[in-house]
């Protein structure tokens, strides 16, 4: 209550009238001061009781979600516990398992202990292979005239193939009936009785090999001039002979490699006609050397003449595979207004030689030390076609199409092409492309994985895939016939490789080039005049190497910018296969985690160690393909290129090939990653297209007749 005390005392002394008034007047403004102040109080406790009122609400919220967490924590704490007991089950069985596994061993050693009895029968087959070596220096030493007469030694050579590839039938059989003996034998007698018995029909065989030898002895003799090189390779084929006996033995027997040198000497003495060219490399000793038809020639305009070569043409390609435009029409476009920006690649054959091999102690397969590769674009004698020219029937085609570009998206949502790698797509609908002036596409929020990319393309239509293996190597053959060597950074150019990783906060954009930079250079080779990038999401351009876009005949960035999925190969292993082994897709039915069925061992084991290339593995199956057996080599020769792998692998593993803008000094056309995981998808990884056409339909017949045309003019 308010004190007016003082104000009525005021009021009681006071004489005159002024004073009465002027006491009043102040008594009653105290009271009226005093009031408002009330007022202004009372509205403070009622906020203040509001705040406590929603404090308490906030309280009793809390109190309920803490009540729900308690609920689920319980019910997570009895699952927890039902999976305690379902382990404890598990563990039980997988200790069975163990002891089942433990007989099982026994077993096995009992039964390796036969296998090596038997095998010392075998060993007595081996010793008449060397009688059959004897005899064969002998001929060569007798060689007396010009390699005029070699397509009659030719000829001949492929009789003793043909009388091989009998003999090696018989030793097949002779194998399966050993595998029978081991496994349905009830004693260690008869397993060997019946080695002894293949033993003996090996050597009869051979001896029939060594009377057809003699047989041609008299047409070999024409071939003096040619004796030190034939010496040299039949050497190497008796190391691989040797090899390959082994493998009989430890019942990892592949019958095509006793015979991978004996299919063409010529390959091995050295080709010289005009219209095949070809090159050595020497993996051991770090040199190349160009052969036959290339011997003099310079990389670029020298090889136009070639079809596979100077027949490479970008051209605009419309959904259904028809070729409406070719770079130089006046109706081409790269913009995506007239189709996809593709480049045509004629057929050739191919022949590779192995020179100097020696086998993969720690996997399966050979290290390849120094190869011969020819290209022909006419079919020869002991050329095949290469298995980049085969449509989804297996039938032989003339061409294929691969991107001139690296692959973006077209939004069929928005009908429009996506040019900023916006991460929107959808794979359902959605096609890749390959035009001019879009960022490549990259996973870095959105699920670019291998199978969406490639299910993009198939939207295109069923001819369309993802950049595919055995099209990759195709071009790899030709790129390193051509430049004289296999780095082709140092031949051509370093590419998109000398960019930052991250550029401040921003670790989560593609920072690849736009593609198109190298439009001016149409069907040519060399480096873009500018290159514009996108460091941080803001564009750059650039004229320097290592931050500019590459192109070898019409096809930008074959490597560096960002990595690409390639098509047709998983990698397997089983934890004993160092790097693992490739496997091959025999068609087009793409599957990610598979090694078998439509899927075919390459042949030989992928390095055990990542590193610079120091050698290719090798296998007759699958002698185009260029997959790292072993890296000991630096960043410069023989190959310059990295590998990444996994060590030990046991699962499957994807590829990507030729690197991406960062880290130059692992980047390059034979650089690839094959420690990645199915599904895997990143910020810098895209893809390609590829267009397989279907022989002998009216789009096939017209492109041929059109590239023709074009040639022609």
């Amino acid at each position: 209550m308010a004190n007016i005390q003082p104000y009525i005392d005021q009021i009681l002394n006071a004489v005159y009238g002024e004073e009465v008034r002027s006491s009043i007047v102040n008594a009653l403004e105290k009271v009226n001061d005093d009031n408002n102040s009330y007022a202004d109080l009372k509205k403070e406790v009622i906020a203040a009781k509001d705040a406590v009122d929603k404090d308490v609400s906030a309280v009793q919220q809390k109190l309920n979600a803490a009540s729900t967490a308690l609920t689920n924590l319980q019910n997570a704490t009895s699952a927890a516990n039902t999976e305690k007991t379902n382990l404890q089950n598990a563990t039980s069985t997988a200790n069975a398992a163990k002891k089942n596994l433990t007989n099982a061993t026994s077993t096995a050693n009992t039964t390796k202990s036969n296998v090596e009895a038997a095998t010392n029968a075998a060993n007595t087959a081996i010793s008449n292979a060397g009688v059959a070596k004897t005899n064969l220096e002998k001929v060569i030493t007798s060689a007396t005239t010009a390699q005029s007469n070699l397509q009659g030694v030719i000829d001949n050579a492929n009789q003793i193939k043909g009388q091989l590839d009998s003999s090696n039938a018989t030793a097949i059989t002779s194998k399966k009936n050993l595998d029978s003996a081991i496994s349905d034998a009830s004693t260690a007698k008869s397993q060997l009785q019946q080695v002894i018995n293949s033993a003996d029909s090996i050597k009869r065989a051979l001896s029939d090999v060594i009377l057809t030898a003699n047989t041609a002895k008299s047409n070999l003799d024409t071939s003096v001039n040619t004796a030190n090189g034939v010496l040299q390779s039949l050497s190497a084929e008796n190391a691989s002979a040797a090899s390959n006996i082994d493998e009989l033995k430890s019942e990892n027997f592949n019958s095509q490699e006793i015979l991978s040198g004996v299919a063409d000497i010529r390959a091995y003495l050295g080709i010289t006609a005009d219209d095949i060219v070809g090159i050595q490399v020497d993996y051991k000793n770090k040199t190349f050397k160009r052969l036959a038809g290339a011997a003099n020639l310079s990389k670029g305009s020298d090889f136009d003449k070639f079809t596979m070569f100077g027949g490479r043409k970008r051209c605009n390609v419309a959904d259904g595979g028809s070729i409406v435009a070719w770079y130089g029409d006046a109706d081409y476009k790269e913009d995506g207004s007239m189709g996809q920006v593709m480049v045509y690649q004629p057929k050739f054959y191919y022949l590779v030689c192995p020179v100097e091999y020696d086998p993969i102690d720690t996997g399966i397969g050979y290290h390849l030390r120094k190869a011969n590769y020819y290209v022909s674009e006419k079919p020869r004698a002991g050329f095949r076609l290469h298995p980049a020219f085969y449509d989804a029937s297996g039938n032989e085609i003339d061409y294929f199409l691969t991107s001139a570009y690296e692959g973006s998206i077209y939004d069929a949502s928005a009908s429009a092409y996506l040019l900023n790698d916006e991460q929107v797509m959808n794979a359902g609908e959605d096609k890749f492309s390959s035009i001019a002036g879009a960022r490549p596409a990259s996973g870095s929020s959105q699920n670019l994985t291998r199978p969406n990319i490639e299910a993009m393309a198939q939207n295109r239509g069923t001819n369309w895939h993802g950049d595919l293996i055995k099209q990759v190597s195709a071009e790899q053959m030709l790129m390193i016939i051509e430049m004289g060597m296999m780095s082709l950074q140092t031949a051509v150019a370093q590419g998109v490789v000398s960019l930052p990783w991250t550029t401040g906060s921003d670790t989560t954009s593609s920072y690849a080039a736009t593609t198109g930079s190298t439009a001016s250079l149409g069907n040519g080779t060399g480096m873009a005049e500018k290159t514009t990038t996108y460091e941080g999401g803001v564009a750059k351009e650039y004229t320097v190497d290592g931050k500019t876009s590459v192109c070898w005949r019409g096809k930008e960035n074959f490597w560096g910018n960002i990595w690409k999925f390639v098509y047709g190969i998983n990698i397997w292993g089983n934890g004993k296969m160092g790097g693992g082994q490739p496997y091959i897709c025999s068609d087009f039915s793409f599957a990610e985690s598979k090694n078998s069925g439509n899927y075919e061992p390459a042949g030989f084991t992928v390095t055990p160690k990542e590193g610079y290339i120091s050698a290719m593995g090798y296998s007759t199956a699958c002698d185009w393909l260029f997959i790292a057996s072993e890296c000991l080599g630096n960043s410069s020769l023989p190959v310059g290129d990295y590998t990444y792998i996994t060590v030990n692998l046991n699962g499957y593993r994807i590829a990507q090939l030729g690197g991406y803008w960062h880290n130059w000094d692992n980047a390059g056309g034979f650089c690839w990653h094959l420690n990645n995981g199915v599904g895997y998808r990143v910020r810098n990884v895209g893809g390609r297209l590829v267009y397989i056409p279907t022989r002998d339909s009216a789009t096939y017949t017209a492109a041929i007749e059109a590239w023709k045309q074009k040639m022609a003019a």
